[in-house]
């Protein structure tokens, strides 16, 4: 499996898990716009201390790279996308 086809496999099981997620719990989506964007907030925020993390776990342990990938990473990316989603959701019920 080359780096490419990895993180396409990455991304497609983080959105598939934030999905499901949203599907899942429905109700723990924000109801307004303001906690949409303190979401979005928090996911990049998330994102920093994930790159940290990754960063430190790689120079801690090379040989266990993915559980490193795994543990730090695909939590993130999973609260990220789903932050989006209910970022979206949000922003297309203010249209109605």
């Amino acid at each position: 499996m080359t780096a490419g086809q990895f993180l396409t496999a990455l991304m497609l099981g983080t959105g598939a898990l934030a999905l499901w997620s949203y599907v899942r719990w429905p109700g723990a989506a924000p109801a307004t716009f303001k906690g949409a964007i303190l979401r979005i907030l928090i996911a990049l925020a998330l994102m920093q201390i994930g790159i940290a993390a990754l960063h430190a776990g790689i120079e801690a342990a090379p040989s266990l790279g993915v559980l490193v990938v795994i543990g730090a990473v695909v939590p993130v990316l999973t609260y990220a996308f789903l932050a989006s989603i209910w970022f979206m959701k949000v922003c297309a019920d203010q249209m109605r």
